[in-house]
């Protein structure tokens, strides 16, 4: 996701030689033309959290007031190259009385960082400077600028910032200097961090890995080659990447955020083996859209569905795994409460879980959907269109719908619309269906319907026939909550079904049980078998599912609230025979040392193990497998099955009986 950043080390001695005045070189080549120009130049120390810095703004903000971090302290500020003295009106708040002819502000300012408020990160471990932590003067109202930034740490260090990298000055025993440049941004982001450096050139763009000595001597290879896959394809797809370098750096948090031109990883999401598979492109991806073209967050945040749909689902799509994806999605979004009544517009880059499904995979379903519709070539089109159009500036769900439109010669607003501003999503059912032979074939008619509380949503149905020949598709068009269709085959239909590969942005029923059904509900509750562990199981389940659950004794099974009972082996098998209950089969039981499995019909998950260490590995991978109905794991802790029920939609299929 698009978020902040850090850097890291320095030294006393260094900081205190410095002169109070860090001069700002030029860039080359030149930046684009913006309506506002800054040059920054940084010094930092993360072993002392000290920061030295000069920030020259041309032409002034209208509005000479502006914000410091507390425990920053402004030297000297110019106009024009006479001193000024800024006001202070409250601890880190200034404003400078600028004349209305003014062409250029200089500020200088020093002092130790104040990590307390956690807008910023700083030690010699990696630190983050993000946006809003105020590290630099941040004047109010001051719009988009071109960048100039040039950073300055001491030995055993390296330092990223916001946009392209232009140079590394020098980095040798007195420390490491380097420079970026951004044509328009609206913030500046900062990290550092006792990095090595790895690079390539991939379609003339510089890629770079920033890992500590002991992640670059295994990982850093494989994240550049993957790194180096995912910019050739996505080129390909939306168009030239907005930068003339991409940076994956580490970082001691343990966080995935991306920003212009570069991305975090932390230290121990990198080892992961699906990270460079997964997250590494959906970071990338993000170059594009949110660190490249901005947010327009009062309209709603769009960034996080393009990206997933067209990161993580692209990678899918190429393994052969397209459906299996779509379901999962309607699998998590059917998790979502019946209370749950927000829509896509809602999501902002919220935390909240149930909002985050909104903006992921809800998103990335309405977009499959929209490419349904226009078909690859506009959908594709369209997106090179917005980028183009946008890129580093705002844009909105609006804009997008533009250049879709545009794209494909089709006014898509009210389908888009529907689908971001109305909670939920129907359910589709299938009614009087009938098949009758022809003069020419075979004719096949009957009653689409969806259901919900804000149906009706537009919608392209597909209704796919399995005939004598082969499978045929159809799709019908259900704008309203009825619809009646008439197809034709040449061949005899066997069956009938409707959305077999999950194409559509829908309710499934019946959907399957998962550990997300207890990780979303409000009311679910914790049964922690073994006393002494009941604090301490307490704790995992909330770190694992990233909420507490409330703790019971002697729970009821009755109601719609889930439970999740945590135990050993023996306590569990006793537990689930006294509530008539069934044991895990056979199967589950046999392969593994720890499992966890859902019992649908109670809407109980039951999380078990031999002994407390693997008990507590167990419900700490947990986090990962909230899509999940079961998962089998070793002594060690790692994976040896983990899946979901099958899904059976009957309703949504119709066999005939064969005419022969």
């Amino acid at each position: 996701m698009p978020g902040r950043m850090w850097l890291a080390g320095v030294v006393t001695t260094l900081m205190v030689a410095l002169s109070p005045s860090l001069p700002v070189h030029g860039l080359e080549p030149a930046l684009a033309e913006s309506e506002r120009v800054i040059r920054l130049s940084i010094w930092l120390e993360p072993s002392s959290r000290r920061l030295q810095g000069e920030m020259i703004v041309r032409p002034p903000p209208r509005m000479g007031r502006f914000r410091l971090d507390t425990g920053l302290e402004v030297n000297e500020a110019l106009v024009d190259d006479k001193a000024l003295l800024p006001e202070q009106a409250e601890a880190g708040r200034y404003r400078l009385a600028l004349p209305p002819d003014a062409e250029s502000v200089t500020l200088r300012w020093s002092g130790v960082l104040d990590t307390a408020s956690g807008r910023s990160m700083v030690s010699p471990e990696g630190s983050l400077l993000s946006a809003g932590g105020g590290w630099y003067p941040q004047f109010a109202r001051l719009g988009p600028f071109a960048l100039h930034i040039e950073v300055q740490v001491p030995d055993g260090q390296r330092a990223v910032a916001t946009g392209s990298l232009v140079e590394v000055l020098y980095a040798d025993n007195t420390g490491y200097r380097v420079r970026h440049g951004h044509p328009r941004t609206t913030s500046i982001e900062l990290a550092a961090g006792p990095w090595r450096e790895r690079q390539q050139t991939v379609s003339g763009v510089r890629v770079r890995a920033l890992f500590p000595a002991g992640l670059d001597d295994v990982h850093a290879e494989n994240y550049l080659a993957h790194s180096g896959r995912y910019l050739t394809q996505f080129i390909e797809r939306v168009g030239d990447y907005p930068y003339d370098s991409f940076t994956i750096a580490a970082s001691p948090a343990p966080l995935g955020l991306a920003f212009p031109g570069f991305t975090l990883l932390g230290e121990q999401v990198i080892p992961l083996p699906f990270i460079p598979h997964t997250s590494l492109a959906h970071e990338l991806m993000h170059a594009w859209w949110g660190a490249g073209v901005r947010v327009d967050y009062p309209s709603g945040n769009w960034s996080e569905a393009l990206t997933t749909y067209l990161a993580d689902y692209h990678l899918d799509e190429r393994r052969g795994e397209a459906s299996e994806t779509r379901r999962r999605w309607l699998i998590d979004l059917s998790a979502l409460p019946d209370t749950f009544d927000r829509s896509l517009v809602d999501f902002r880059g919220d935390r909240d879980p149930a909002l985050r499904l909104m903006g992921y995979q809800h998103g990335a379903m309405l977009f499959h959907m929209l490419r349904q519709r226009i078909g690859d070539e506009a959908f594709d089109a369209g997106i090179k269109r917005f980028a183009a159009r946008h890129m580093h500036a705002t844009a909105s769900w609006d804009d997008l719908a533009a250049a879709f439109s545009e794209a494909a010669n089709e006014d898509l607003r009210d389908f888009l619309d529907a689908w971001r501003h109305k909670p939920g999503r129907p359910a589709l059912s299938m009614a009087a269906v009938e098949r009758r032979e022809t003069e020419t074939g075979w004719q096949v008619e009957g009653v689409l319907d969806q259901a919900g509380d804000h149906a009706p949503w537009p919608l392209l149905v597909p209704v796919v026939a399995e005939t004598r020949s082969g499978p045929v598709r159809h799709d019908v068009a259900l704008e309203t909550r009825q619809a009646r269709f008439s197809l034709s085959y040449d061949a005899e239909p066997l069956s009938l079904t409707v959305d077999p590969d999950h194409d559509l942005l829908r309710e499934l029923d019946p959907v399957p049980f998962i550990l997300r059904h207890v990780a979303l509900h409000p009311e679910s509750r914790l049964l922690v078998l073994p006393k002494a562990l009941a604090a301490q199981g307490r704790e995992w389940v909330q770190q694992a599912l990233g909420r507490p659950l409330a703790p019971v004794g002697e729970p009821s099974l009755e109601g719609e609230a889930p439970l999740l009972v945590l135990g050993s082996d023996d306590e569990v098998a006793i537990w689930l025979a006294e509530q008539a209950l069934p044991e895990p089969s056979t199967a589950l039981a046999a392969r593994s040392e720890a499992r966890m499995w859902t019992l649908p019909e109670s809407r109980v998950v039951v999380v078990s193990a031999a002994e407390p260490g693997q008990l507590r590995r167990l419900v700490a991978s947990l986090r990962h497998h909230q899509h999940r109905s079961y998962l089998v794991q070793d002594a060690e802790g790692d994976t040896l099955e983990a899946g979901t029920w099958p899904l059976d939609e009957a309703g949504l299929r119709v066999e005939f009986s064969s005419s022969r």
